[in-house]
Formats: structure tokens, sequence, C-alpha cells
């Protein structure tokens, strides 16, 4: 019996030390201290709480561009629309907490031409890996222009909008032992020397502009857009840098109270979009809504970023500035989405049109971060 019993425990414990060691590894991810860093270049203060208070100043600019030849009977005409859908200014406060590697952020706009803006961001930050999701509500006016090449330009009537953005990107720092992306943006980690790393990234982008009156069509010649919506995949490669200005060491991991850091941070990814599709949302009185889908072609894109973080014992100062860059450019409309159209634009013999759109973010912000 004796025998049995100690097969028993054996077994029982064998099955136990998986799950006692997944949660050894799951505690570690959020409290541990990281044995691959090099402790010269990058010092890891104790892993707990975080809280901060966010001020962020941004512009938004979303613009199209559609050129249209159009044939109706004896009609021929060539005009191009150039809209605005949003060109947004404002300023948000928020606030963002966290433990570990993990944050989760929520700001509002407290000024600008429309006060019910917002931002939401998750955050996964390490070392060597950052995952973030991104969030933001515009609400806007939209002003277009229609141009022809043998007449003066012709103005719109203005529409409001609004505008659903979202984004997912992801970065890998292959020098993660001496240098800490985190140092500057988080207050994670405090960079002790200056080091850099190239990067690889991915982002994938998804926007959705509605105009809010569908059933009073901006104009014909707007070809009765609704709204449109974009979603773009970008792979990307870059180098990011701190440069270490001052640096006095902590007693200790928890005891930081004579820490003192300033660092500055650049970084800098070029992207190529490689997934880069468009669809487009017109108005019909009869119809309602009739969505055209366009495909893209590969475009070059952009994102950087600078910030400097002073760090005083548990207090965090940071203040950043941000540059997000997408562009898309569609083919000519397709006979099979053609047909789709012909519902929306009746009497029109022939009409085709392409359309070459920019979305642009700057920010600049100063966050209070508070390590606990």
């Amino acid at each position: 019996m004796a025998a049995v019993g100690a097969c028993l425990l054996f077994q029982t414990e064998g099955k136990a030390q998986p799950f006692s060691n997944l949660g050894t590894k799951i505690r570690n991810t959020f409290t541990g201290y990281n044995p691959k860093l090099d402790s010269v270049y990058v010092f890891q203060p104790f892993r707990g709480w975080d809280f901060s208070l966010t001020y962020k100043g941004r512009w938004d600019g979303v613009n199209l561009e559609i050129p249209i030849v159009v044939d109706m009977g004896n009609i021929h005409d060539e005009p191009t629309i150039h809209t605005t859908l949003v060109d947004n200014l404002s300023n948000h406060v928020g606030v963002r907490g966290g433990y570990g590697p993990l944050s989760i952020g929520f700001s509002v706009a407290v000024s600008g031409k429309r006060k019910g803006n917002r931002n939401f961001s998750f955050n996964w930050i390490t070392n060597s890996l950052n995952l973030q999701v991104y969030h933001a509500r515009i609400l806007d006016t939209a002003t277009s222009v229609a141009s022809y090449p043998d007449r003066e330009d012709m103005a719109l009537p203005d529409v409001a909008s609004k505008a659903n953005i979202w984004r997912v990107s992801a970065y890998y720092a292959f020098n993660h032992r001496k240098f800490s992306y985190p140092a500057v943006y988080s207050g994670k980690m405090v960079q002790r020397k200056s080091a850099g790393s190239f990067m690889v990234g991915a982002k994938f982008h998804y926007s959705n502009l509605l105009l809010d009156d569908g059933k009073n069509p901006v104009s014909a010649l707007m070809l009765n857009l609704r709204g449109y919506t974009t979603n773009q995949f970008s792979l990307g490669a870059g180098y990011s840098f701190n440069w270490v200005l001052f640096h006095r060491d902590a007693a200790g991991r928890k005891d930081i109270g004579d820490l003192r850091n300033l660092t500055f941070n650049i970084t800098a990814i070029p992207l190529v979009t490689v997934v880069n599709n468009l669809r487009m949302t017109h108005y019909s009185e009869n119809h309602g809504n009739v969505r055209i889908n366009m495909r893209g072609y590969v475009q070059p894109n952009f994102l950087s970023r600078a910030g400097i973080c002073y760090a005083i014992g548990h207090l965090y100062i940071t203040s950043y500035f941000d540059f997000h860059f997408n562009r898309f450019r569609t083919n000519t409309i397709t006979e099979k989405e053609l047909e789709k159209a012909r519902v929306v634009f009746d009497g029109y013999t022939s009409y085709h049109f392409s359309v070459t759109g920019k979305l642009a973010n700057w920010s600049g912000g100063l966050d209070l971060h508070y390590r606990f």
C-alpha cells in the first residue's frame, strides 16, 4: 500500500508541476525581473502598478481626391473632387493605468472644433516587444471642391462627418538586452547608457468615415458619397536610439528614491503597405446605400516618434511627438463594381473614377507617470 501511495503522490506531483511552472511564468511576466537585460545599460525598477495623467495635442487629416470622367448623352465632363473629410485640431486630457507590461488609457477632447472626440489605447510593452491597440473617434465637417480643366472651381456644401479609426501596431527590437524603448515612453524601464536597436514592425489600419446625412447627398458630382472604409496592412523596418543625457543610479529596485535620469529617444520606421483596400458607400434614393469595392496599389508609408523622459524616483515625466502617415491609391473602378455603380448614377452612359487618399496624424503630449 505504501508503494501504491508513493506512486499516486508522484503522479499527482508530476501533473501539478506543469501548472506550477505556468503560474510562475505568468507571475514573473508581470512582476519579475528580466534576467536577460544587460544591467550596465538597462535598469528595471520594481514592477508593479503605475498610474498616469496625460495631455495630448493632436491634428488629424483625411483627404480624398477623385478624378471623374462622365459621359451622359452629349455631355462630357472631367471634374476632380477634392474632399477634406477630416481636418481636426484638438487638445485631449486623459488617464492611463497599468500593471507590469500592461496598460490601458482613455482621453477626451477638451477643445477644438468638436469636443466629442475621444481616444482609447491598450498597450503590452516590454524591452523586446510592443503591441498597441488604438481607437479614435473624430467628429468634424467635410468640405469639398470640384475643380474643372476649363472653368472655375465650384465649392460643394459642407456635411458633418464622423470618423472611427482603429490601429493595431507591433514592433520587435533586436538589441533588447541593452536598448529599452519603454524607458522613455512608459516609465517601465530606465536606460543607464546610450544604446540603439534595429526594429521590425507591422501595422494594421482601419478607418470608417460617414457623412451624417445620407438622404441629402452632398452633390451628384460627389457621386452621392455617403462615406468610405479603408483597411491597410503594412510591414517595415527602422531604427530607434536612446541618448542618455544624465543618469544617477538608485539605491535598489524597491528603493528608487535616489534615481535621476534624463533620456531622449528618436524612432523612425518606413513602411510598405502591402494590403490597401477601399470601400466607398454611395447613396441612392431608390436603393439606399450601395457599396463599391476598390483595390489599391502597394504604397510607401511612414511612422516616427521622438520623446524625452525625466525620471525622479517613482515619478516619470515624458514629453513626446508622434507622426503617422498613411496613403492609398486605387485603380480605376472595375467593370464588376461598375454594375453596382449604375444603380446609383442613373442616366450616365459612361463614368470612370479612381481614388487617391491621405490619412495623417500628428500628436504631441505630456505624461506624468507614477510607479507604486
